[in-house]
């Protein structure tokens, strides 16, 4: 970014692009995280404003999951249902 510019949000259509592009729709639901939820709280904007309603936001994120030994952690590359 050059100085004085302003950094934003791609369009809804270019959003709407990249969501179809790893099988999400207006209809899916969407968990988020990220380390501790900073980052993430950005995508669930996004998200929204392109028309994506049902998207949640795990506050705590994988700082708080990943301390639980309890807890499941799966391993491997995403897949759609």
């Amino acid at each position: 970014m050059k100085p004085g510019e302003v950094a934003r949000f791609k369009s809804p259509a270019e959003i709407r692009a990249e969501c179809d592009s790893v099988g999400i729709s207006p209809d899916s639901q969407v968990f988020l995280y990220c380390f501790k939820g900073a980052r993430a709280s950005n995508t669930l904007v996004a998200l929204r404003a392109a028309g994506i309603e049902n998207v949640r936001l795990y506050f705590g994120s994988w700082n708080e999951w990943s301390r639980d030994p309890s807890l499941p952690i799966e391993e491997g590359l995403p897949f759609v249902a």
